[in-house]
């Protein structure tokens, strides 16, 4: 050991200095925590721009394959001996009879939509006269 070597002693912080300290400390750590989230932020869109990518490129795959489908039962029904032009109207229209199905199916959705439940809950409250849009008398 070195007999001439001291340790430096630590001078004592006034409270000025340790307040800006815990200044530039707290500024710092919302300068990390506020580039975490922008990085996080473009994170996320870029898996949401993949996601919306696949879902377009998985639409496409089955209206071909719905496509391919079609087309082999036109041919089957045309090596069964059907006339070629009524095998393509059938088809046809089973395909306007199942988008009109769906249709239908997803209409009947649409009170889903509405928050019907919450809209209840908040009218329980109103008085319920005639037309709500009258004017009070």
């Amino acid at each position: 050991m070195n007999p001439t070597y001291a340790p430096p002693r630590p001078t004592p912080m006034t409270a000025g200095t340790r307040l800006s300290l815990a200044w530039a400390n707290a500024k710092a750590l919302v300068q990390d925590h506020a580039l975490l989230a922008v990085l996080e932020v473009q994170r996320a869109g870029v898996s949401l721009v993949k996601i919306i990518i696949a879902g377009i490129v998985i639409s496409i795959l089955a209206v071909s394959a719905w496509m391919g489908l079609v087309a082999a039962a036109i041919g089957w029904a045309i090596g069964a001996g059907a006339n070629w032009a009524l095998a393509i109207l059938v088809a046809a229209l089973v395909n306007v009879a199942v988008a009109a199905a769906l249709g239908f199916w997803a209409k009947k959705q649409v009170p889903d939509l509405l928050f019907s439940a919450t809209l209840r809950q908040l009218r329980k409250d109103v008085p319920h006269g005639g037309n709500e849009h009258e004017p009070r008398r």
